[in-house]
């Protein structure tokens, strides 16, 4: 039997219309306890290819979560100068520049902590040549600075602010200075914030109006005119959008990138310290370099308004003024500060089309969606955030059928507005490794970040966030499903309730198996990340083995496989044992899912206590405990241990991911090889078990002929199955029939050294029963 035969399934959605197993499973009764034809795990061989990339991918993404992170102060104050992240500091303590020249004051201070970014000399170029640029990005990201640092440096110091509601086509020469620069500041899509008014005593309302209409590019080329006849220049500070992806495509625009935060930090702490400062300057910059500042502030590349905080908490903790506490705490808020100003004027996109999502609205999803896919390939992310895009646009007009925009995202400035960059790395296709384009958010602490603070601070957005996370896991592809899982199980860390009447609950009495491995995981994985979700997930699983219906019990059983539940591997395995020991629930879909457990703590940290509970199991007299040992032992042999995902715990398991799990344990954990060949001996000598044994043992031997390393541990395997001249016969004529194949026939050199391995008689002293078995 090939691989295909043995593990394929249908994609996503077959099989699930009687409850068994989406890519297979057992298909004669349970009675006998024989896998038959489709043998597979839960989901099918096939589609648990690359799922322990995926999950040590999504895991890594949620690494610190323990319960209820602290509360985001948003009080900071910011200075407005066409950007809205300059300065950190009180409101109080910095001018405010709403219109007109910027003050000299300003410019001075800003030469001496201004860095270049990236690119800084051709836009200085550029904005020579056609006097008119347009810098996109996202706010935070600098471009107020380089904007007014390129007119400065143009103009000498001549530096007016245009108010954002100019309509830059009805601008004259009469309205433009001589020689003057001017920022103008282009909002996009969002409403622009007037006066407030008071009604009755109270200042809680606010009148919102629309920008001025955006400029074509026709209209830019008449302001470019007007600028040159005036000697004049002028940049347009425009944040992401669709205007702004209209812009990167002409000749005015250009992607706004930060400096370098090492340069950037240097330059603050030096206007902080002073010149003569130099051993101080030196301290502070180790302290910035330090492992466990670097991992609080939890992000790679710090943008000017998080580099200028850096300077001041670093400098106040060198002169005692911070506590060590103190300064980590508020380096940990950095990725929750830019979470919180992302998603502040999100609610007040208003949309440019009716049959499309606001572009706010579709930033705000792909932001959500590489925070749950960040390491995943771009094109799973990308299509994940607009399945979330339409979710919140449904849930926004659900009168409407939101449609897609095509051909107008700027792909460098949709990811530098999310934080997220793109890199190379590997995709795994069964056993193959193909390199594809991945994204990844520039900093670890981004991907919770921006999950709990919509979680916790936009109720609404609740409900369309948890039907895209069953979506997600109701895709057969571990790499779409897996992170949904996961992503899942770290919200119940915040609201246990919603999470599992939202999400879990659908998806456990789901008729597919694919959704309850979905649902198994993120119960797993909250156990795993929160003491206190521990025991209630332990009453719920304990709840559903004992009473549930059959997806309930499925989900039970797949749920004991993590071993984050019970408090030990023994525990897991008595609830596994009760499951499947119930006459009542003794089916197959069952069987196959307590025994891809039953696989999956075999394949963790104490692989020796599962082999002592099949062998008591095997040498239990009643039949539904034998099935299931027999169940794990022939997925012993054909499973690959990548394929089971546990491999955190036994990290010298991932060097063979892709040789069948005893292959795997053979070779790392050579002390359990008796126990292991007394289990197989057992199988063999059922009768209603050996022709799918052998089938087993058939692939171990065709995946050896084609992976030589593979060869030596079956090699030195098959000896220890024979215990008497039938034995023997057995394996000679399972190698005979391998040789006569007419399709896939053994090579000789393959064929001479498995009849080497083969002992004529059995080895003296001889094995007789197995030891490993214990009958009650």
């Amino acid at each position: 039997m090939t691989e295909a035969g043995k593990g394929g399934g249908p994609a996503a959605g077959g099989g699930r219309a009687d409850g068994g197993p989406a890519g297979g499973g057992p298909q004669t009764s349970a009675a006998d306890g024989r896998p038959g034809a489709g043998r597979a795990g839960p989901l099918g061989d096939r589609r648990e290819a690359g799922a322990h990339d995926a999950v040590r991918q999504a895991r890594a993404n949620f690494v610190g979560v323990h319960g209820r992170n602290a509360i985001v102060d948003g009080s900071q104050g910011d200075v407005h100068l066409g950007d809205h992240h300059h300065y950190h500091g009180t409101r109080e303590s910095l001018p405010r520049l709403i219109s007109g020249a910027v003050p000299r004051d300003e410019l001075r201070r800003l030469r001496l902590v201004f860095e270049p970014p990236p690119g800084y000399l051709d836009l200085k170029t550029l904005l020579e040549r056609q006097r008119l640029l347009a810098l996109c990005g996202d706010p935070g990201t600098g471009r107020g600075y380089t904007t007014l640092s390129l007119l400065d440096e143009v103009t000498r110091g001549r530096v007016e602010r245009i108010d954002a509601s100019t309509e830059l086509d009805r601008i004259t020469a009469s309205d433009l200075q001589e020689g003057h620069g001017y920022c103008i500041e282009i909002t996009g899509d969002e409403p622009v914030p007037v006066e407030r008014r008071v009604r009755g005593g109270r200042g809680d309302d606010e009148e919102w109006r629309r920008p001025a209409e955006r400029p074509a590019e026709i209209h830019l080329d008449r302001l470019s005119r007007l600028l040159d006849g005036r000697d004049a220049y002028a940049v347009l500070v425009v944040g992401v959008g669709g205007f702004a992806d209209e812009l990167l495509r002409g000749r005015y625009g250009r992607l706004g990138r930060p400096a370098s935060a090492d340069g950037m930090l240097r330059r603050h702490l030096v206007a902080l310290l002073g010149h003569s400062e130099n051993d101080r300057l030196e301290q502070a910059l180790a302290l910035a370099r330090r492992p466990d500042v670097v991992k609080a502030m939890g992000l790679d590349r710090l943008r000017p308004h998080e580099v200028r905080t850096l300077a001041g908490l670093l400098v106040a903790h060198l002169g005692g003024e911070t506590p060590e506490d103190e300064l980590l705490a508020e380096l940990r808020l950095f990725s929750h500060q830019q979470a919180q100003a992302w998603f502040d004027t999100t609610g007040r996109a208003v949309p440019r089309h009716r049959d499309a999502p606001a572009p706010a609205l579709r930033q705000a999803a792909f932001r959500t969606a590489v925070s749950v896919y960040n390491g995943s390939p771009y094109s799973v992310a990308a299509e994940a955030a607009e399945q979330l895009a339409w979710e919140f646009a449904q849930t926004t007009h659900p009168e409407r059928v939101p449609g897609r925009a095509l051909f107008n995202d700027h792909l460098l400035a949709r990811l530098a507005a999310a934080r997220a960059e793109l890199f190379t790395g590997d995709v795994t296709f069964d056993e193959r490794a193909l390199a594809a384009r991945k994204v990844r958010l520039q900093g670890r602490a981004l991907s919770w970040a921006v999950l709990s603070h919509v979680w916790d601070e936009y109720h609404n957005a609740r409900g369309p966030l948890c039907r895209w996370l069953r979506v997600q896991c109701d895709d057969d592809r571990p790499m779409v499903w897996i992170p949904a899982a996961i992503t899942a199980g770290t919200l119940c860390t915040r609201d246990f309730s919603f999470v599992l009447e939202d999400v879990l609950h659908p998806m456990a009495f789901s008729d597919s198996v694919q959704q309850r491995m979905a649902a198994a995981t993120a119960l797993a994985h909250a156990a795993a990340l929160d003491e206190g979700v521990r025991p209630v997930v332990r009453d719920l699983v304990r709840g559903w083995a004992r009473i549930g219906g059959e997806a309930e019990s499925v989900t039970a059983a797949l749920v004991h496989g993590f071993g984050t539940v019970e408090p030990s591997v023994s525990d897991s395995l008595d609830a596994l044992g009760r499951l499947a020991g119930r006459e009542e629930r003794e089916e197959l879909d069952l069987l196959s899912g307590a025994s891809f457990s039953v696989a999956r703590l075999l394949a963790g940290a104490e692989p020796g206590t599962v082999l002592r509970r099949l062998g008591a199991w095997m040498g239990d007299r009643r039949q539904n405990r034998r099935n299931l040992a027999l169940f794990t032992v022939d997925r012993m042999v054909w499973q690959r241990a990548s394929h089971l995902w546990n491999l955190e715990d036994a990290p010298g398991l991932q060097r063979h991911g892709n040789w069948p799990l005893i292959a795997a344990l053979l070779t790392v954990r050579p002390e359990n090889t008796r126990m292991m060949a007394d289990l197989v001996w057992c199988g063999l000598d059922t009768a209603r078990w050996r022709e799918e044994l052998e089938i087993s043992l058939s692939e171990w031997i065709r995946r050896a002929e084609a992976e030589p390393r593979l060869l030596d541990p079956i090699c030195g395997f098959l000896p220890r199955l024979v215990t008497s001249v039938a034995d023997a016969e057995r394996l000679r004529n399972l190698v005979r029939r391998l040789e006569r194949d007419p399709d896939e026939s053994l090579t000789p050199a393959t064929v001479r050294r498995l009849r080497e391995a083969i002992p004529e008689r059995p080895p003296a002293p001889a094995a007789g029963h197995p030891t490993v078995i214990r009958r009650p």
